[in-house]
């Protein structure tokens, strides 16, 4: 059969919208960057249909009014077809390291594009883009019309991951409560044994550590890991053995929280990840800066966080920036260098609430060091705490409060006012009781200063040594038993890191890879560094 001009045009037309290789190359992911294909510049990207191109007229015959419908039918395909492909153009100008670029690309497309779960997908790839540029607020709005598609669509999928994202990014502004809703509420609508239950799971837990609710947080850790463990996902265990380094770190296990920063990095060296420049392994490189850190191994901790500042640089990555020199100002007063740790954490200012608290924390430790030095009085650190007091009750970070009422009670002393220290110190000791931090098995308290700890499976801590004496229990009449719980107890913590020797060999391997850090480390100044970001 014979096609009329207009007919042939319009099959024309249809056929060049297919994909050349007959599969579909715009598979999008709710859950990471998928690396896309290379591709040429479609010929059709030059070239937008317009409604108005071919105005009506009633006199128009019957085979005009086909032609008409069949331009309109081809012009929403080819716009789809434009939209995913600059979804794929962003892909990969991100992984490019040219985010704005990537950004562009997708709000272009986000104006064309309709189908609801690529729509779901793309607002996913910009809330993570101004979520690493640490815009939290601009990244909510997305998460937001991210929870309208998933209403409309009636998707529990896509409702888990939309609370998901609400509470990711109201954690970093400082809304623990509420980001502990909202994760609440993706659970509910979500498998238990999934990649988006093990980062709920995974977030439930941070914000548990930010409130100071260590067996709660240690509890979520567990079912990431099961998750991550029972699907597969190194890149999930790796952020699960970032958080209990964190943990550990808090509660002033220094080596465990060592161990588990080492088996963080060893994953990130061994993954092959191309989301967004590894965010992962900068991720572990600052665990173990900060690890390193509080064990005193400076030199070491210095080239960890060196790495991880320049990799933050390269990929635009300003919340992991933030946190590199907050890092990097603890390192410096470890080292005694008060000014040089005094400008990090200024500089450190400009990231999420939750570093911003910390920041003012490390300056009230800078303060407080030059207090007792006797080169400053006890004015500027008595008003600098009472901020900062103010702005760790806010956010509900219950062990930095009780850490600056001990810090404002000792200032009080000073300047004589009794009354003052009582309160502060009556206060302190209200919140150790409310934090629970005591072994179980002697009543001792524990994390307010150095010491081993062990974890159990039921997710209570106590002392390494009361854990080993319940452990070694051979006797029948004294069953090994939790002290808290009570439940049988037949070994420790199933992920817990039991090579002692593991951290050394880290060490030492990094170590001399630490002189051709050194010498590619940063040339930038402060200034300049900033204004890459």
């Amino acid at each position: 059969m014979r096609l009329r001009p207009d007919q042939f045009f319009c099959v024309s037309l249809l056929s060049n919208t297919e994909p050349r290789n007959g599969t579909a190359s715009h598979q999008l992911s709710a859950t990471a960057l998928l690396p896309s294909p290379d591709g040429s510049r479609h010929p059709l990207d030059v070239y937008d249909f317009a409604e108005d191109d071919l105005p009506d007229s009633p006199g128009r015959r019957s085979s005009s009014r086909g032609l008409w419908e069949c331009l309109i039918g081809c012009r929403h395909k080819v716009d789809q077809q434009l939209a995913r492909r600059r979804v794929e153009q962003g892909l990969r100008l991100y992984n490019q390291h040219k985010q704005q670029a990537a950004v562009r690309k997708w709000r272009s497309a986000l104006k064309r594009i309709r189908k609801r779960d690529d729509k779901f997908a793309l607002l996913g790839y910009l809330y993570q883009a101004y979520m690493d540029w640490g815009k939290y607020r601009e990244a909510l709005e997305f998460a937001h019309r991210q929870l309208g598609l998933a209403e409309e669509a009636d998707s529990p999928n896509l409702r888990a991951e939309a609370y998901l994202n609400l509470a990711r990014a109201h954690e970093r502004l400082g809304g623990l409560e509420r980001a502990l809703a909202y994760a609440r509420h993706s659970l509910y609508n979500e498998c238990d044994q999934c990649r988006t239950a093990g980062h709920v799971h995974l977030t439930v837990g941070s914000v548990y550590l930010e409130l100071a609710g260590f067996c709660k947080a240690l509890e979520a850790f567990q079912h990431a890991h099961k998750i991550a463990q029972g699907i597969q996902d190194p890149a999930l265990e790796l952020q699960v053995y970032v958080g209990l380094s964190e943990l550990f770190g808090r509660l002033q296990d220094a080596d465990k929280s060592a161990r588990y920063a080492a088996k963080a990095y060893d994953l990130s060296r061994s993954l092959q990840l191309g989301d967004l420049n590894s965010r992962h392994h900068r991720a572990a490189l600052l665990q173990m800066a900060s690890a390193l850190r509080k064990q005193g191994e400076l030199g070491d901790a210095q080239d960890y966080c060196s790495e991880a500042t320049r990799l933050a640089l390269v990929s635009g990555d300003q919340a992991t920036y933030a946190r590199s020199i907050r890092i990097m100002g603890d390192i410096y007063r470890k080292k005694s260098e008060i000014n040089k740790a005094y400008r990090q954490y200024e500089s450190a200012g400009m990231g999420d609430r939750l570093c911003q608290m910390e920041a003012m924390d490390g300056v009230a430790r800078c303060l407080e060091a030059l207090r007792l030095q006797q080169k400053i009085c006890n004015c500027r650190p008595l008003e600098f705490n009472t901020r900062l007091l103010e702005v760790a009750t806010s956010v509900g970070a219950k062990l930095l409060v009780r850490t600056v009422r001990v810090r404002l009670s000792r200032i009080y002393q000073s300047l004589g006012d009794e009354e003052q220290q009582a309160v502060h110190e009556r206060l302190a000791q209200c919140l150790e009781e409310e934090l629970e931090l005591q072994c179980g098995a002697c009543n001792l308290p524990f994390g307010l200063d150095s010491d081993s700890l062990e974890a159990l499976p039921c997710s209570h801590i106590l002392h390494a040594r009361c854990a080993h004496d319940i452990l070694k229990r051979r006797d029948k009449k004294k069953k090994r038993l939790c002290p808290d719980c009570h439940r049988s107890v037949s070994s420790r913590l199933y992920l817990y890191c039991d090579d002692p020797h593991n951290m050394n060999q880290h060490r030492s391997t990094f170590s001399l890879a630490s002189l051709s850090l050194r010498a590619s480390s940063l040339t930038l100044n402060s200034h300049q560094a900033t204004s890459s970001v």
